[in-house]
């Protein structure tokens, strides 16, 4: 081969790696909300990496689980994690959204019913004829079910007030709403900023799990659920990392997001030990009975189709990395 055909070649290939490249080049969008496993990861920065290898890990805050998968089931977001209810809201309005995996929660105070310092309510009867903040479709409106179910109560007892958490803070504050059904960590720093006081947390009533999950489409497409094997993975090693390093993970929080370390000094044990797995079919039940009681409830607009369909099992997370070619 002369020294020109040699040259030629050698562009050739430089020219065919680069479109293979460029081929395989994906964005991949995060949706987060603050705390959690996801936002440990963010923080971290430990995806960053994996753009030199044609995988950019872009990341979106959300303010709550249902606006997280309206955007999943847009195209807008490729990945997101939420509490029990929104993925069965989001797949009752004929989203086509998959299960991928699981956060079992550590603890029966990460949400609650609160109310102002010095109101009338004491128990959760009395909540009969209030007004009640929730953020529809959220995991604090299936919790607000089981409190009002506990004490023989329904919907049509209360009046169910609308509101994301920004919204809903200041009208606890001011007096617009009686309770609020809200979560952590906008529980904790209600309870410190403004000395309200726990009702009802989960105790006795059952814990509701986190769940991982992504557009169908992804799945379908073979780079775009390559960068989602990589972030699973990655969650995983995130979480055994957050479990021997819990003041860095509230000082990274404290920086990143601005809240108060004195709100994650209490929020971040509560999630000890961190942890994320593979979605099974055995997890379809607590997510079945929870879209039945609220089709009774008349708040979901049509029966859930919840089954094979719905979900997929992926390789134990971390072990299947070494597979995909990443360094």
């Amino acid at each position: 081969m002369t020294t020109r055909l040699r040259s030629a070649a050698l562009t050739l290939t430089a020219l065919a790696l680069g479109a293979l490249s460029t081929a395989r080049a994906v964005t991949f969008t995060i949706g987060y909300q603050k705390g959690g496993i996801p936002n440990i990861l963010k923080a971290r920065g430990t995806l960053d990496r994996y753009a030199a290898q044609g995988i950019d890990f872009r990341w979106v805050l959300f303010t709550a689980g249902p606006p997280l998968l309206e955007a999943a089931n847009a195209g807008a977001v490729d990945f997101g994690s939420v509490g029990n209810a929104p993925g069965v809201f989001a797949l009752a309005g004929g989203a086509d959204l998959k299960y991928v995996g699981v956060t079992v929660n550590q603890s029966d105070t990460t949400e609650a019913v609160i109310v102002p310092k010095n109101s009338g309510i004491q128990k959760v009867s009395d909540l009969k004829g209030k007004r009640i903040g929730v953020a529809r479709g959220s995991s604090a409106h299936a919790f607000l079910y089981s409190v009002l179910r506990s004490a023989g109560l329904t919907f049509n007892d209360v009046t169910v007030v609308p509101l994301l958490p920004p919204d809903a803070r200041p009208a606890f504050e001011n007096g617009s709403i009686d309770a609020w059904a809200i979560w952590d960590p906008f529980l904790t720093t209600a309870l410190q900023s403004s000395g309200g006081r726990v009702l009802r947390d989960h105790a006795g009533l059952g814990r509701g799990d986190n769940y991982h999950l992504v557009p169908g489409s992804v799945l379908k497409n073979a780079e775009k659920k390559r960068a989602l094997q990589v972030l699973l993975a990655e969650l995983e090693s995130a979480a055994n990392w957050a479990n021997v390093n819990r003041q860095t993970v509230i000082n990274q929080f404290s920086d990143e997001l601005g809240i108060p370390k004195s709100v994650l000094a209490v929020t971040v044990p509560k999630s000890v030990p961190f942890n994320i797995r593979p979605f099974r079919a055995s997890d379809l039940k607590p997510l079945q009975a929870l879209s039945v009681a609220f089709r009774e409830a008349g708040v979901l607009p049509r029966d859930v189709p919840l089954g094979p369909q719905t979900y997929v099992t992926l390789p134990a997370f971390r072990a299947a990395l070494p597979a995909l070619g990443l360094k």
